[in-house]
């Protein structure tokens, strides 16, 4: 079983590479849910969330603290899910079209 991969990024040449460990930084991908989706969100979950900041926007892991349910409209869910950030520490409240999720 492979425990170490090698990781190249964007940009970078082979003197950056680095060597993680698999169980550790490797994931499945997430995945956009669809507005109809919304009931797979569950308080506690691991998501990927869109961060969008002053200084930069990338998707961060960050895990569901509350929903607020809504009744969806024509412009689909439009409920709020309140997300607590694993690298930085912060919440936010943030719509269903921000997250990704493991598909199940």
């Amino acid at each position: 079983m492979i425990q170490e991969v090698r990781i190249r990024f964007a940009g970078f040449g082979k003197e950056d590479d680095e060597w993680v460990n698999v169980k550790r930084y490797v994931r499945e991908r997430s995945i956009p849910l669809e507005a109809a989706e919304c009931h797979k969100v569950k308080v506690g979950d691991l998501v990927l969330c869109y961060q969008d900041r002053l200084d930069h926007s990338v998707y961060c892991d960050a895990h569901i603290l509350r929903i607020e349910q809504r009744i969806h409209d024509i412009r689909g869910c439009r409920c709020l899910f309140f997300v607590h950030y694993d690298d930085d520490g912060s919440e936010e409240q943030v719509p269903l079209t921000r997250l990704c999720c493991r598909p199940n």
